[in-house]
């Protein structure tokens, strides 16, 4: 009897430990593939080409989107897109302009008018994901150019703001800003970025810790043509 009871104490030890190796590696591993994912976390994607075009004897408009959407359907991914196609049902005014500019130009002596925004990925690591976009559009006279940019951070489908990636203080971004631009185009362009709003900056930015501030036509001195300035990031 008393050796049958030691041999199940002995089988109950080893059991035990047994349970506790496998804990163990299991909690190793559950770390170990944290740790190795969140340094270079980043998404697939695919850009859809939303192109709308009408033409007539002598005049062509064409209205083209491209439009970013994340793969996946996490809550978070689906937040991020949800997101970006608001972006583009915003452009959709643009469309509209360039197809009533097309009613009324049939008869002239223009060829083509469009709205064309090409979307680009610029960022997509350590869990961060910023798409730049570039527009174009003439519909008669004086053409514009645009660029602007949408970053997320994919841990939680938040908006970043400039203050979110750029690097230093919060309190010192504008005059980061402001003092990249007036040596860029112009001193007197200052004091116009001072008064901006930071909801009014854009931006996206690129590795090697860079944001890039986009400024449109008639903004900041830029005239009809875009104007971008680069400060340090920390992203």
């Amino acid at each position: 009897k008393i050796r049958m009871k030691n041999k199940k104490n002995i089988r109950k030890r080893f059991v035990s430990i047994g349970l506790v190796i496998v804990l163990a590696l299991v909690c190793n591993i559950t770390e170990y593939t944290i740790a190795f994912a969140a340094p270079t976390a980043k998404v697939s994607y695919k850009i859809e080409k939303k192109q709308q075009i009408r033409r007539c004897k002598k005049l062509t408009a064409q209205y083209l989107y491209e439009l970013p959407q994340i793969k996946g359907n996490s809550p978070t991914i689906r937040k991020i897109n949800k997101l970006l196609v608001a972006d583009y049902k915003a452009s959709l005014q643009y469309r509209n302009s360039l197809f009533q500019c097309y009613k009324a130009l049939k008869k002239s002596s223009y060829k083509k008018i469009y709205y064309i925004s090409k979307c680009s990925v610029t960022y997509n690591q350590n869990g961060y994901i910023s798409f730049r976009f570039a527009s174009e559009w003439y519909a008669g006279g004086v053409g514009e150019s645009r660029e602007y940019g949408l970053t997320y951070r994919l841990k939680d489908g938040k908006k970043l703001a400039v203050q979110d990636v750029a690097s230093g203080k919060k309190s010192n971004v504008k005059k980061n800003i402001a003092t990249a631009y007036s040596k860029k185009l112009s001193g007197q362009g200052y004091s116009y970025v001072m008064k901006m709003k930071y909801s009014d900056f854009q931006f996206y930015i690129k590795p090697g810790k860079k944001v890039v501030i986009c400024f449109g036509p008639y903004g900041a001195l830029g005239a009809h043509g875009k104007v971008v300035v680069e400060i340090k990031g920390k992203l």
